[in-house]
């Protein structure tokens, strides 16, 4: 009986512990971490703003090289006609710079007639003329 009398005894100790105990904490709630939610929605935030303005500045970059290949393809254009206008150029030129013409137009002008008319040799001009050899005078 000793022992069931102090079982006994101790039981109303117990629950008058556990009944003080819960007056003196505070109710315990789920508290969210703030800071540590802060922190991660600012990474997204950054992330989403460096995905966005990389995926900008692709586009950005396609558009001013399909720009410029637009811009190209005008200028291949123009060059080609230029191309064309210089050819017609060069056959007017050629044929205006014939002997037989220059005689006639002079002809026209009343200017005396050479006695004889020859076609210069053209000389091209991407070759180099050989060096002129400079003798010293005898008496120098």
């Amino acid at each position: 009986m000793s022992t069931a009398t102090a079982t006994a005894r101790r039981a109303p100790a117990r629950r008058t512990n556990v009944a003080q105990q819960k007056r003196r904490l505070p109710r315990l709630q789920v508290v969210q971490r703030t800071r540590a939610l802060r922190h991660r929605r600012l990474g997204e935030i950054v992330g989403i703003a460096i995905l966005f303005v990389s995926l900008l500045s692709i586009v950005i970059g396609h558009a001013l090289l399909a720009q410029g290949q637009l811009r190209l393809g005008q200028i291949d254009r123009v060059v080609v006609q230029e191309r064309a206008v210089h050819s017609q150029t060069v056959l007017k030129v050629a044929a205006l710079e014939t002997p037989a013409r220059i005689s006639s137009e002079a002809g026209a002008l009343h200017l005396v007639q050479p006695s004889q008319i020859f076609q210069l040799p053209s000389v091209p001009l991407t070759q180099p003329l050989p060096p002129i050899k400079i003798t010293p005078a005898p008496g120098a």
